[in-house]
C-alpha cells in the first residue's frame, strides 16, 4: 500500500494548497511521475524555443527552475519522513503519535506544504504540549521559514531599510517573508551576536588591533558583563549637586560685568542724543538711567 506523500507537488497544487489544509496529499509515484513529466516538458520547451530572445527564454526558465524545486523539496521532505516513522516504530511511553499534521514551509523556491508526525505528551489522561519530530530532526524553526531564507533576509536587511529588503528579495526571489517577518528574524538571531563574538577566535595574522564594525540600527548591544564592568566604584566628584548649578558663582560674576557694560552704553548713547540737539537745534528730552 502506497504511503500519502507530505507535500503538494505542481504549482497549481501549490496555489491550491496555500487557499486551505484540506487537500489530500499524492501518492510517492505520483510525485516522481510529476517530476519526471516536468523535466521532460522543460526539455521540449527548450528544443523548441528557436525564435525568442534569451532574454525572454531566461525570464520564461525561472519560474519553471522554481516549480520543480517545489517538488524536489516535497520528495525530500516524504522521504525524511518516511524514514523517521520507519525507525521510530516505538515511542515513549508518555507520548502519543498523531499523524497527518501539516503546514506551509517557506523556501528558496517558494512555499511548500508537507506533512509530518505529531506527537504529544499525556499526564492524568490530559493532553499536556507535544512537538514534531521532523521539525525538530530538519532544524526547521516554528515559524515556518527555511534557514536558508531567514539568513539571506537578515543579511539584507542589515545593509538596508526592511521595506527595501522586501522589495529586494521579491526582486531575486521572485517572493518575500513579510517587512514585519524580517524584523523579527533579524532581532531573534541578533540575540546571539555576543555569544558569537565571545566564542569566535581572532583572524590569523591580522595584526594587533582587531577592528569589529556594528550594525547601526541601534540595537542594543551592551551586555549584562560590559555593565558590570562599568558600575563599578565611582571617583570622588569635585563639583557635587545638579550639573547645571556647580558654576552658578561664575555665571553670576560674568552676569555682573554684562550689567555695567550695558549701562556705559547706555550713558555713551544719552550724551551722543545730547549732542545731535546741540548741534542741530532740535528739542529732545534726554533721561538718563536711574532718574
Amino acid at each position: 500500500m502506497e504511503k500519502p506523500l507530505p507535500t503538494i507537488a505542481t504549482k497549481e497544487i501549490h496555489e491550491e494548497g496555500l487557499a486551505g489544509e484540506n487537500n489530500p496529499p499524492i501518492s510517492t509515484e505520483d510525485l516522481i511521475s510529476r517530476i519526471i513529466d516536468k523535466c521532460i516538458e522543460i526539455v521540449v520547451w527548450i528544443l523548441n524555443a528557436k525564435t525568442i530572445t534569451f532574454y525572454k527564454f531566461e525570464n520564461e526558465l525561472i519560474p519553471k527552475v522554481y516549480e520543480l524545486g517545489i517538488m524536489f523539496i516535497s520528495l525530500f521532505l516524504y522521504t525524511r519522513e518516511a524514514y523517521w516513522n520507519e525507525t521510530n516504530l516505538k515511542v515513549d511511553s508518555k507520548y502519543r503519535k498523531q499523524k497527518g499534521k501539516d503546514r506551509l514551509l517557506s523556501t528558496f523556491f517558494g512555499k511548500v506544504r508537507y506533512w509530518r508526525t505529531y506527537l504529544y505528551r499525556i499526564d492524568n489522561d490530559k493532553e499536556n504540549g507535544g512537538y514534531f519530530p521532523l521539525d525538530a530532526e530538519l532544524g526547521l524553526a516554528a515559524d515556518g521559514v527555511s534557514m536558508l531564507i531567514s539568513s539571506i533576509a537578515s543579511r539584507v536587511a542589515t545593509k538596508m531599510s526592511y521595506a527595501q529588503s522586501v522589495l529586494m528579495l521579491n526582486m531575486f526571489l521572485k517572493w518575500s517573508p513579510a517587512q514585519k517577518t524580517i524584523e523579527e528574524m533579524v532581532l531573534g538571531l541578533g540575540r546571539h551576536t555576543g555569544e558569537w563574538f565571545e566564542n569566535r577566535p581572532g583572524p590569523k595574522d591580522d595584526g594587533e588591533v582587531l577592528v569589529i564594525q556594528i550594525d547601526s540600527k541601534a540595537i542594543p548591544t551592551a551586555t549584562e558583563n560590559e555593565l558590570e564592568k562599568r558600575r563599578g566604584q565611582r571617583d570622588r566628584n569635585n563639583h557635587p549637586g545638579s550639573q547645571r548649578h556647580r558654576s552658578r558663582n561664575r555665571r553670576k560674576k560674568k552676569g555682573q560685568r554684562n550689567v555695567a557694560k550695558k549701562e556705559i552704553r547706555l550713558r555713551m548713547e544719552k550724551w551722543g542724543q545730547l549732542w545731535l540737539c546741540i548741534l542741530f537745534g532740535e528739542q529732545q528730552t534726554v533721561v538718563w538711567k536711574g532718574q
